[in-house]
Order: structure tokens, then sequence, then C-alpha cells
């Protein structure tokens, strides 16, 4: 009998520096190209989305029939812990007023990391022009 094996399974959690300066300036003061979050709304829906993506590969892995027993167990655990948590985050959205999707899993927006809206319309008008067609 043979073993299976696994590819690595990559789970987006985000990313923070480490250090304790925020960034390092180099050569001008406007270092940063960030979209500006704010600072409430835009973990709330970072952590809601990442919170949905563990559920998600905590499931997958909990249902797939060729996982050792021991690490569908945990799974199952980790889907479980997660389920309750990405709960309570929506909750938050809620609380805070936030948008939600429109399409599944509804989850809730940070508006300030959307685009303007102006630069939608235009890229509509672009697209719909005569010659673009």
């Amino acid at each position: 009998m043979s073993k299976s094996v696994f590819g690595e399974i990559a789970i987006p959690v985000g990313s923070q520096f480490l250090s304790e300066f925020d960034r390092v300036p180099y050569g001008c003061k406007k270092v940063s190209v960030d979209v500006p979050h704010n600072k409430i709304t835009g973990p709330v829906a970072d952590l809601t989305r990442n919170l949905y993506f563990t559920r998600r590969v905590a499931e997958d892995m909990m249902h797939s029939p060729k996982m050792d027993p021991k690490v569908r167990h945990y799974a199952a655990d980790t889907a479980n812990y997660a389920h309750d948590l990405e709960f309570f985050a929506r909750q938050l959205g809620l609380a805070f007023k936030m948008p939600t999707g429109v399409y599944a899993p509804y989850l809730p927006l940070d508006m300030d990391a959307m685009p303007d809206p102006a630069l939608i319309a235009s890229l509509f008008a672009v697209s719909a022009a005569p010659g673009n067609i």
C-alpha cells in the first residue's frame, strides 16, 4: 500500500511588517502608494475574508477521503472554529454598517479599497466606444 502525497495548500492570511518602523524612507518623503483603509472596517473586511477562506479550505480537507484520519479530525476542529469566528466577524461588519457583497459569499467590503466610481464609469465608456467593438 502506498501513501498519497498531497501538494502544499496556500491559505491567504495577510502580511505585516515585523520591524518597529512601518516603512523605511528611501529618497523622498512620500514612499507609500498603499490604498488608504479605514482603520476599523478595513481589518474587519480582511479578517472576515481570511476566515471564510480558512473555513473553506478546512472543510475541503475534512471531506477529502484520502486524508489521514488525524488530519481530517483537526481539519474538522479548524472548520468549526473558523465558522464561529467568521460568523462573529460578519456580525461585526453588520454592527459597523459595512456594505456587503452582492454575490456569494456576501462578505463585508472595505469600500476605501475600491476604485473611484468615476474611474469605473470611464472604463465602461471607453470599452463601449464604437471603435472598440
